[in-house]
């Protein structure tokens, strides 16, 4: 199991906020996105929710430096591969009067790691498991 950050960022017209959501332990970027793509609630702090399942059918064009065509990719390599919407520099931030809500990870520790050592941290909900 890695370790992994959860950043969630949320953006309007007028301010924007970038803080920690959670800490989580995953086998790989994969299980990452998977997680985030089912959503997660506690029922008391954290509330997630990413609307990645509805976004599966899209494909991305894969351009080289001189910008010739070089592929495809889905919207989950995409994901996994930018590590969230949050590392997309073609997400788009127009129109929010609400104000849009994203979310990306990075790996903290690629380790083997012993989670009986992390129980109490598990239970207090400081680490979550995917």
């Amino acid at each position: 199991m890695n370790l992994y950050k959860i950043i969630v960022e949320h953006c309007a017209p007028k301010d924007c906020h970038k803080s920690i959501a959670c800490l989580l332990f995953a086998k790989d970027d994969e299980a990452v996105y998977e997680w985030l793509k089912k959503g997660y609630n506690d029922l008391e702090e954290t509330f997630i929710l990413t609307g990645y399942e509805y976004r599966e059918d899209e494909t991305f064009t894969l351009y080289d430096d001189d910008y010739n065509e070089i592929g495809e990719e889905t919207f989950k390599e995409r994901m996994i591969r930018l590590k969230g919407l949050i590392n997309d520099e073609d997400e788009e931030y127009d129109d929010l009067y609400y104000g849009k809500t994203i979310y990306g990870w990075k790996l903290l520790s690629y380790e083997s790691y012993d989670l009986t050592k992390f129980q109490k941290l598990v239970n207090w909900k400081i680490i979550i498991l995917a």
